[in-house]
């Protein structure tokens, strides 16, 4: 049975929670599993204008009725829902949408009634890894709050991930004010890998003192060049955001404390979702929801 009132949780609460410092370890532990020692992935995923138009294409398709023309995944629709960014041109998403039909993420289809229309279809692949993502990101949550039933997530439920997709579309515009309201890791994600080398350098042990810095280690695991790593870490520095010596790099409290901001964000954007996800037709009677226990009640 579903429970009618949910209390979700506030980023002030998920970060003030006794459990955060083991959840954003999961999280970036999670990241690293997808990214790191990948370089293509790495490159064709990690960075803002990328990544951005290639969940948002899955949202689309997940959200999209086929009745309404208006909600079709078309091309012209991602450029639409991507110019909030302001990150990227029109052509530019047309060349992203390209490399990921081309790198067999996303496929083209016809449509019967109008055979001008092409789709964007996620292939196999590109909702093989939205489910390790979408497992990653609930993975923290799970941590925290295992009353809140986060099985299917966790799971790799195929059809939680529709849902949640789908249950995203409204809030699109949510993710522009996340990038806007964390201008700090903005500065860092607009950066190619420039989120994967921040996440790195947390688990490194940068965000408590000095850390030990190899630009080309840096540059191997992330497939990036040793002098982006380079030229990204010190306009990280004059932004004031971190401090470089020849062998080692300390995070500035503004930095490390805008990076669990920015996860709070989106753990507590992903736990309203994960409820209104369970609450579609798809999933309800799939498994009851609402956070039970101390460490999470509604």
């Amino acid at each position: 049975m579903i429970q009618q009132e949910l209390r979700f949780h506030s980023p002030d609460e998920i970060l003030a929670h006794q459990a955060f410092a083991e959840a954003r370890a999961v999280w970036i532990e999670g990241m690293l599993g997808l990214y790191e020692n990948n370089p293509f992935l790495s490159r064709l995923l990690a960075a803002t204008q990328r990544s951005a138009v290639f969940f948002n294409t899955l949202v689309l398709d997940a959200a999209h009725d086929p009745t309404d023309r208006s909600t079709w995944p078309t091309i012209a629709l991602v450029q639409e829902v991507m110019a909030p960014y302001g990150v990227s041109s029109r052509r530019n998403i047309e060349t992203i949408v390209a490399r990921f039909v081309e790198t067999g993420f996303l496929s083209r289809h016809e449509v019967a009634a109008d055979r001008r229309v092409r789709l964007l279809v996620p292939t196999e692949k590109m909702v093989a890894h939205d489910l390790d993502w979408v497992r990653v990101y609930y993975s923290p949550l799970a941590v925290m709050f295992p009353g809140c039933g986060y099985a299917p997530p966790m799971r790799r439920d195929p059809i939680f991930r529709t849902a949640v997709r789908r249950a995203s579309r409204p809030g699109l515009g949510d993710a522009v004010k996340l990038l806007a309201n964390n201008p700090a890791i903005t500065f860092i994600m607009n950066r190619d890998a420039g989120m994967m080398v921040l996440i790195k350098l947390v688990q490194t042990g940068a965000a408590a003192g000095p850390a030990a810095l190899d630009f080309s280690d840096l540059a191997k695991r992330f497939g990036i060049s040793r002098t982006h790593v380079r030229r990204l870490l010190r306009d990280a520095e004059q932004e004031g955001l971190l401090g470089l010596s020849k062998a080692s790099v300390t995070l500035e409290p503004r930095l490390v404390a805008a990076f669990d901001r920015f996860l709070a964000d989106c753990m507590a954007g992903f736990h309203a979702l994960f409820h209104f996800a369970m609450s579609s037709p798809e999933m309800a009677s799939s498994t009851a929801i609402g956070c039970k226990g101390p460490t999470g009640s509604s």
